[in-house]
């Protein structure tokens, strides 16, 4: 147990540190299924194991300037009573950074699930987060119209900006629910997930006006489907809506298991991202399960309007998601360990 203990301790800390080494807006991952806890609250405590820690990390259109980057890192662990219903338990943080101000936010939220195990083949779990969320920029070294020098002919950051009555950081509570479904039904194995983000409406502005963020829903579903006894195959698709604008992303994952100690499997795909009338990259993934820690990598390829600046260069993305179990089970597992 001390060991597992500390095995823990060091991973979670290899995780943060790579996380502030590496540091846009609502998030979005190419690899949302590895990151459980950013899109629907109640993938908390959804897996067999005794606990998981996800992380992953996302730099996007370094082409073009400063890039964006994301990190995200959660842990989570589910209390089930005796393969009955039980409770999930997570916590993530979610540090965004992106464009010449540096704009910057930074999410600390607190996860809790219902696990409703119907029966041996369909659970059901209900999802709250609730957490702080804190948000800032600067004008250092961005220049605005005002400071136009027309005998010069160029912007000089000396003169006055003509900034007033701005706050450059902002702090409020945020709260997101979702509902999941999965279940196990001989060779194919469904998940569906509902969530809506800013459940709340929470005020977010920095001048004296009234702008609150609207909620935002996402859909999500996915089916692993056992091909042969080391094939699997997951078609998977996530849509998300807010006011006038939406998002799609779809794909498919192929996974093979291998029989050995070390690695016991490895997985590619690819995947799309559009809205209904545009659409915006591919994605090409692949990774590997070793000693229980599960790494994925993908590269976007920028297909947008966009394209011509960078060169189709879009995002790299990577993800770790390390499981533990403390000890054998004697109850029924969940159906869906997968995502």
């Amino acid at each position: 147990m001390i060991r597992n203990t500390l095995y823990i301790i060091i991973v979670l800390l290899a995780m943060l540190v790579c996380s502030f080494s590496c540091f846009g807006q609502d998030i979005h991952f190419t690899q949302y299924y590895a990151t459980p806890l950013v899109f629907n609250p109640a993938s908390t405590g959804l897996f067999d194991e005794d606990i998981r820690l996800s992380n992953n990390y996302r730099t996007q259109w370094s082409a073009v300037g400063v890039p964006y980057q994301t990190v995200s890192v959660s842990v989570d662990a589910p209390f089930r009573f005796r393969g009955k219903s039980g409770l999930g338990v997570g916590f993530m943080f979610l540090h965004d950074k992106s464009g010449g101000t540096k704009l910057t936010a930074n999410k600390f939220m607190l996860s809790l699930s219902y696990l409703l195990k119907i029966n041996k083949r369909n659970l059901l779990s209900l999802g709250l987060q609730g957490g702080y969320v804190n948000k800032y920029f600067t004008l250092d070294g961005i220049t605005l119209p005002s400071q136009y020098n027309p005998d010069t002919g160029l912007f000089d950051v000396d003169l006055p900006n003509n900034v007033t009555d701005m706050d450059m950081s902002l702090g409020y509570f945020d709260m997101h629910a979702g509902v999941a479904y999965c279940g196990k039904f001989q060779k194919v194995e469904p998940i569906v997930g509902i969530s809506v983000l800013h459940l709340n409406a929470p005020q977010e502005t920095y001048c004296n006006t009234n702008s609150k963020l609207t909620p935002r829903m996402l859909l999500s579903g996915g089916v692993r489907i056992l091909c042969n006894g080391f094939w699997s195959v997951t078609p998977h698709l996530l849509t998300t809506f807010n006011k006038k604008t939406e998002e799609m992303l779809f794909g498919a994952l192929a996974e093979r298991a291998i029989p050995t100690k070390v690695i016991t499997s490895v997985f590619f795909g690819a995947s799309a991202r559009t809205s209904f009338s545009n659409i915006d990259a591919t994605m090409l993934t692949a990774g590997l399960t070793f000693y229980g820690i599960t790494v994925g990598a993908s590269y976007d390829i920028n297909l947008s309007k966009l394209m011509q600046a960078t060169n189709a260069r879009g995002a790299f993305e990577i993800s770790l998601i390390y499981k533990l179990k403390f000890e054998k089970k004697n109850y029924i597992t969940l159906p869906c360990d997968r995502f």
